[in-house]
């Protein structure tokens, strides 16, 4: 795994959820999500992410998810808390990629993006993104990055 700097997210159109669950039951929140949409009538685009605003060592995760949909102006019903932004971009992205395996290795790479920061003085400014990206010879890997200011 490596680390790159100057990343950047960027994605238009994109409905996104707050949720609580155990880290273990992350399907569960995502197919939830993914059925809200389906319900309001939009159709997602195959944009995946998330952001984790607990520490990733918490009991119970506290993560807002993301996906990209479709249509650029849905409308979702109130009870449902889900937000909409026709334009998301965070900036200035320390990045490391997890090419296989995530689960068993999101945490050691949570750890080499915390060290990496530590080591070349700077500090945290975002929470943590996961996003879920396509390889082009098929199958997913994992990108897991974290804002940074000197």
């Amino acid at each position: 795994m490596s680390i790159a700097e100057n990343r950047t997210i960027m994605h238009r159109n994109v409905a996104s959820k707050l949720y609580g669950f155990v880290p273990e039951e992350i399907g569960v929140a995502l197919e939830d999500f993914r059925k809200i949409l389906e319900r309001s009538g939009v159709e997602p685009d195959g944009t995946l992410f998330f952001s984790m605003l607990s520490e990733p060592t918490a009991d119970v995760m506290a993560a807002e998810l993301f996906m990209g949909i479709k249509e650029d102006d849905p409308k979702f019903p109130e009870e449902e808390e889900v937000s909409f932004r026709s334009y998301f971009e965070v900036r200035d992205l320390v990045t490391i990629r997890i090419l296989e395996d995530f689960d068993a290795r999101s945490q050691t790479a949570y750890w080499e993006l915390a060290n990496y920061l530590d080591g070349n003085g700077l500090r945290q400014k975002t929470p943590v993104f996961v996003e879920y990206k396509n390889r082009p010879e098929g199958g997913t890997f994992v990108e897991m990055s974290v804002g940074a200011v000197s």
